[in-house]
């Protein structure tokens, strides 16, 4: 057996590990290969002693040996048990003495300390009785055979508190991993829900405006009307893409590249936002101060894009027709400032939760820029600075 299936056998034992062998089957073998060497070893004590035996002693000796070797069956049900009788039948019985080692092994796995130390004490105590029992056994002395025993029993115990060590570090790196999934599926799920509400929240805030301007306006020629209502269908349906894009992902578990849910977004497209808004009837100030930079990351890109974007929906949510200020700039070397005001106005009828804010908070926050908002004066503004490079 080689050396990997052995730490198969005996280490790979905490459910989710990745044992492919099953656990019923893995537990059969290793009971086997336990078994056999308990046998074997103490068939290999026994055979020096023969000649020390009387033939009732003989048959004694070996009757306790089977019956050592058969309670290891339940040395994982009840290791301290098993593992005391098997001791104290080692103390007389020669083919007991590979059982009482298995035994002691499984204790040191499972038992409590105290306990452990305990049971490698009586074992101690046994190796110290069983050349009482049998002097001279194979020719070693007193000393040689207490000596040997000792250390052996020793090295048995050790191993067990190492496997025991083990089987402690595969829980918690576990453990670990499985929160780090549950971290990971968290920041996932938030991912996905700021970038529908980003997506849609646009979508439906520019479907709202024309469809209330349809709804309370008498006074639109037919051309006009076609018009907003182009608008209107055009906005559904991107709404509907952006939601179809998103469910997809979630069905397919996608996170890579081919599933993203960034929009390519760069600085150029700002101006194609900023028109969208202005077909609205929203009067928007737009003010650019960038030097054209191809090292900008995308990152930054499409944060800014979102910045903006988020600032368009709520002045048509919470303030329509007042005009908003949109200022893009570069004030320092590797950051840009993106500050978009509104006047604060009771108007609107369009619900918010104060959910897109948030979001653009974290989207900042991993940059490592600063966000802010809220209202200044009779204005609500928002601000951030990013890094050129994020």
């Amino acid at each position: 057996m080689t050396g990997a299936a052995w730490h198969v056998l005996v280490y790979s034992t905490v459910a989710g590990s990745g044992n492919r062998l099953g656990p019923i089957r893995r537990q059969a073998l290793v009971d086997a290969v336990l078994l056999l060497t308990a046998a074997g070893f103490g068939g290999f004590i026994l055979v020096p002693t023969v000649a020390l035996h009387s033939r009732a002693g003989l048959i004694a000796d070996l009757a306790l040996g089977v019956a050592a070797c058969v309670s290891l069956v339940w040395r994982r049900s009840f290791p301290v048990a098993v593992a005391g009788v098997t001791i104290a039948a080692s103390a007389v019985s020669a083919s007991a003495a590979g059982a009482s080692m298995v035994a002691l092994l499984t204790a040191a796995i499972r038992a409590r300390p105290a306990t452990v130390a305990a049971l490698t004490a009586a074992q101690l105590a046994a190796t110290l009785c069983f050349p009482l029992v049998y002097p001279q056994t194979a020719g070693y002395s007193y000393r040689t055979q207490i000596t040997m025993g000792g250390l052996l029993n020793l090295a048995v115990v050790g191993w067990g508190l190492m496997i025991r060590a083990q089987r402690g570090h595969l829980r918690a790196v576990l453990a670990g991993q499985a929160l780090l999934a549950a971290t990971v599926r968290d920041q996932e799920r938030r991912r996905i829900a700021r970038e529908m509400h980003d997506m849609l929240a646009h979508r439906l805030s520019l479907l709202s405006v024309h469809a209330g301007a349809l709804e309370f306006r008498t006074d639109l020629s037919p051309e006009k009307t076609r018009e907003m209502a182009a608008v209107i269908r055009r906005a559904g349906h991107d709404a509907l893409g952006d939601l179809h894009r998103v469910i997809g992902i979630l069905r397919d578990g996608s996170t890579g590249d081919d599933g993203a849910l960034e929009p390519e977004a760069t600085l150029d497209d700002l101006s194609t936002l900023v028109d969208e808004a202005r077909r609205t009837g929203t009067q928007v100030h737009f003010d650019l101060r960038l030097d054209p930079d191809p090292a900008m990351s995308p990152s930054a890109a499409v944060t800014t894009y979102r910045i903006v974007q988020e600032g368009l929906t709520n002045a048509r949510k919470h303030a329509p027709g007042a005009p908003v200020h949109i200022l893009v700039e570069s004030p320092e070397a590797g950051g840009i400032v993106v500050r978009v005001r509104t006047k604060s106005t009771a108007g609107g009828d369009i619900p918010g939760t104060g959910t897109g804010l948030i979001g653009l908070r974290e989207r900042v926050s991993l940059l490592g820029g600063s966000f802010s908002s809220g209202r200044d004066g009779d204005e609500f503004t928002i601000t951030a600075r990013l890094p050129w490079q994020a």
